[in-house]
């Protein structure tokens, strides 16, 4: 099972977000422990990470398997993750 490391900029924009959508977010990014293999890896200067959809927003990630760690790097509406 990998444990989930959030960095600052996802803390900040999920702390920001109402308790219900932090709610929404959160349990679907506490699925990836047991399987962070399974969404969308992503290409070009995103290359290596991977991207998880949650309703209107989206989670880029890594996975560190030598760790054991999914690294949460950023959150954000669906509209300006990639900015």
């Amino acid at each position: 099972m990998h444990e989930i490391i959030f960095e600052e900029p996802a803390k900040q924009f999920i702390r920001k977000l109402s308790k219900d959508k932090q709610k929404e977010i959160l349990d679907k990014i506490s699925q990836l422990k047991n399987n962070p293999s399974l969404e969308k890896p992503l290409v070009g200067k995103l290359s290596g990470a991977r991207r998880l959809s949650i309703s209107e927003f989206k989670v880029i990630y890594t996975i560190k398997d030598i760790e054991l760690i999914v690294l949460i790097l950023k959150v954000n509406h669906r509209k300006n993750i990639y900015n």
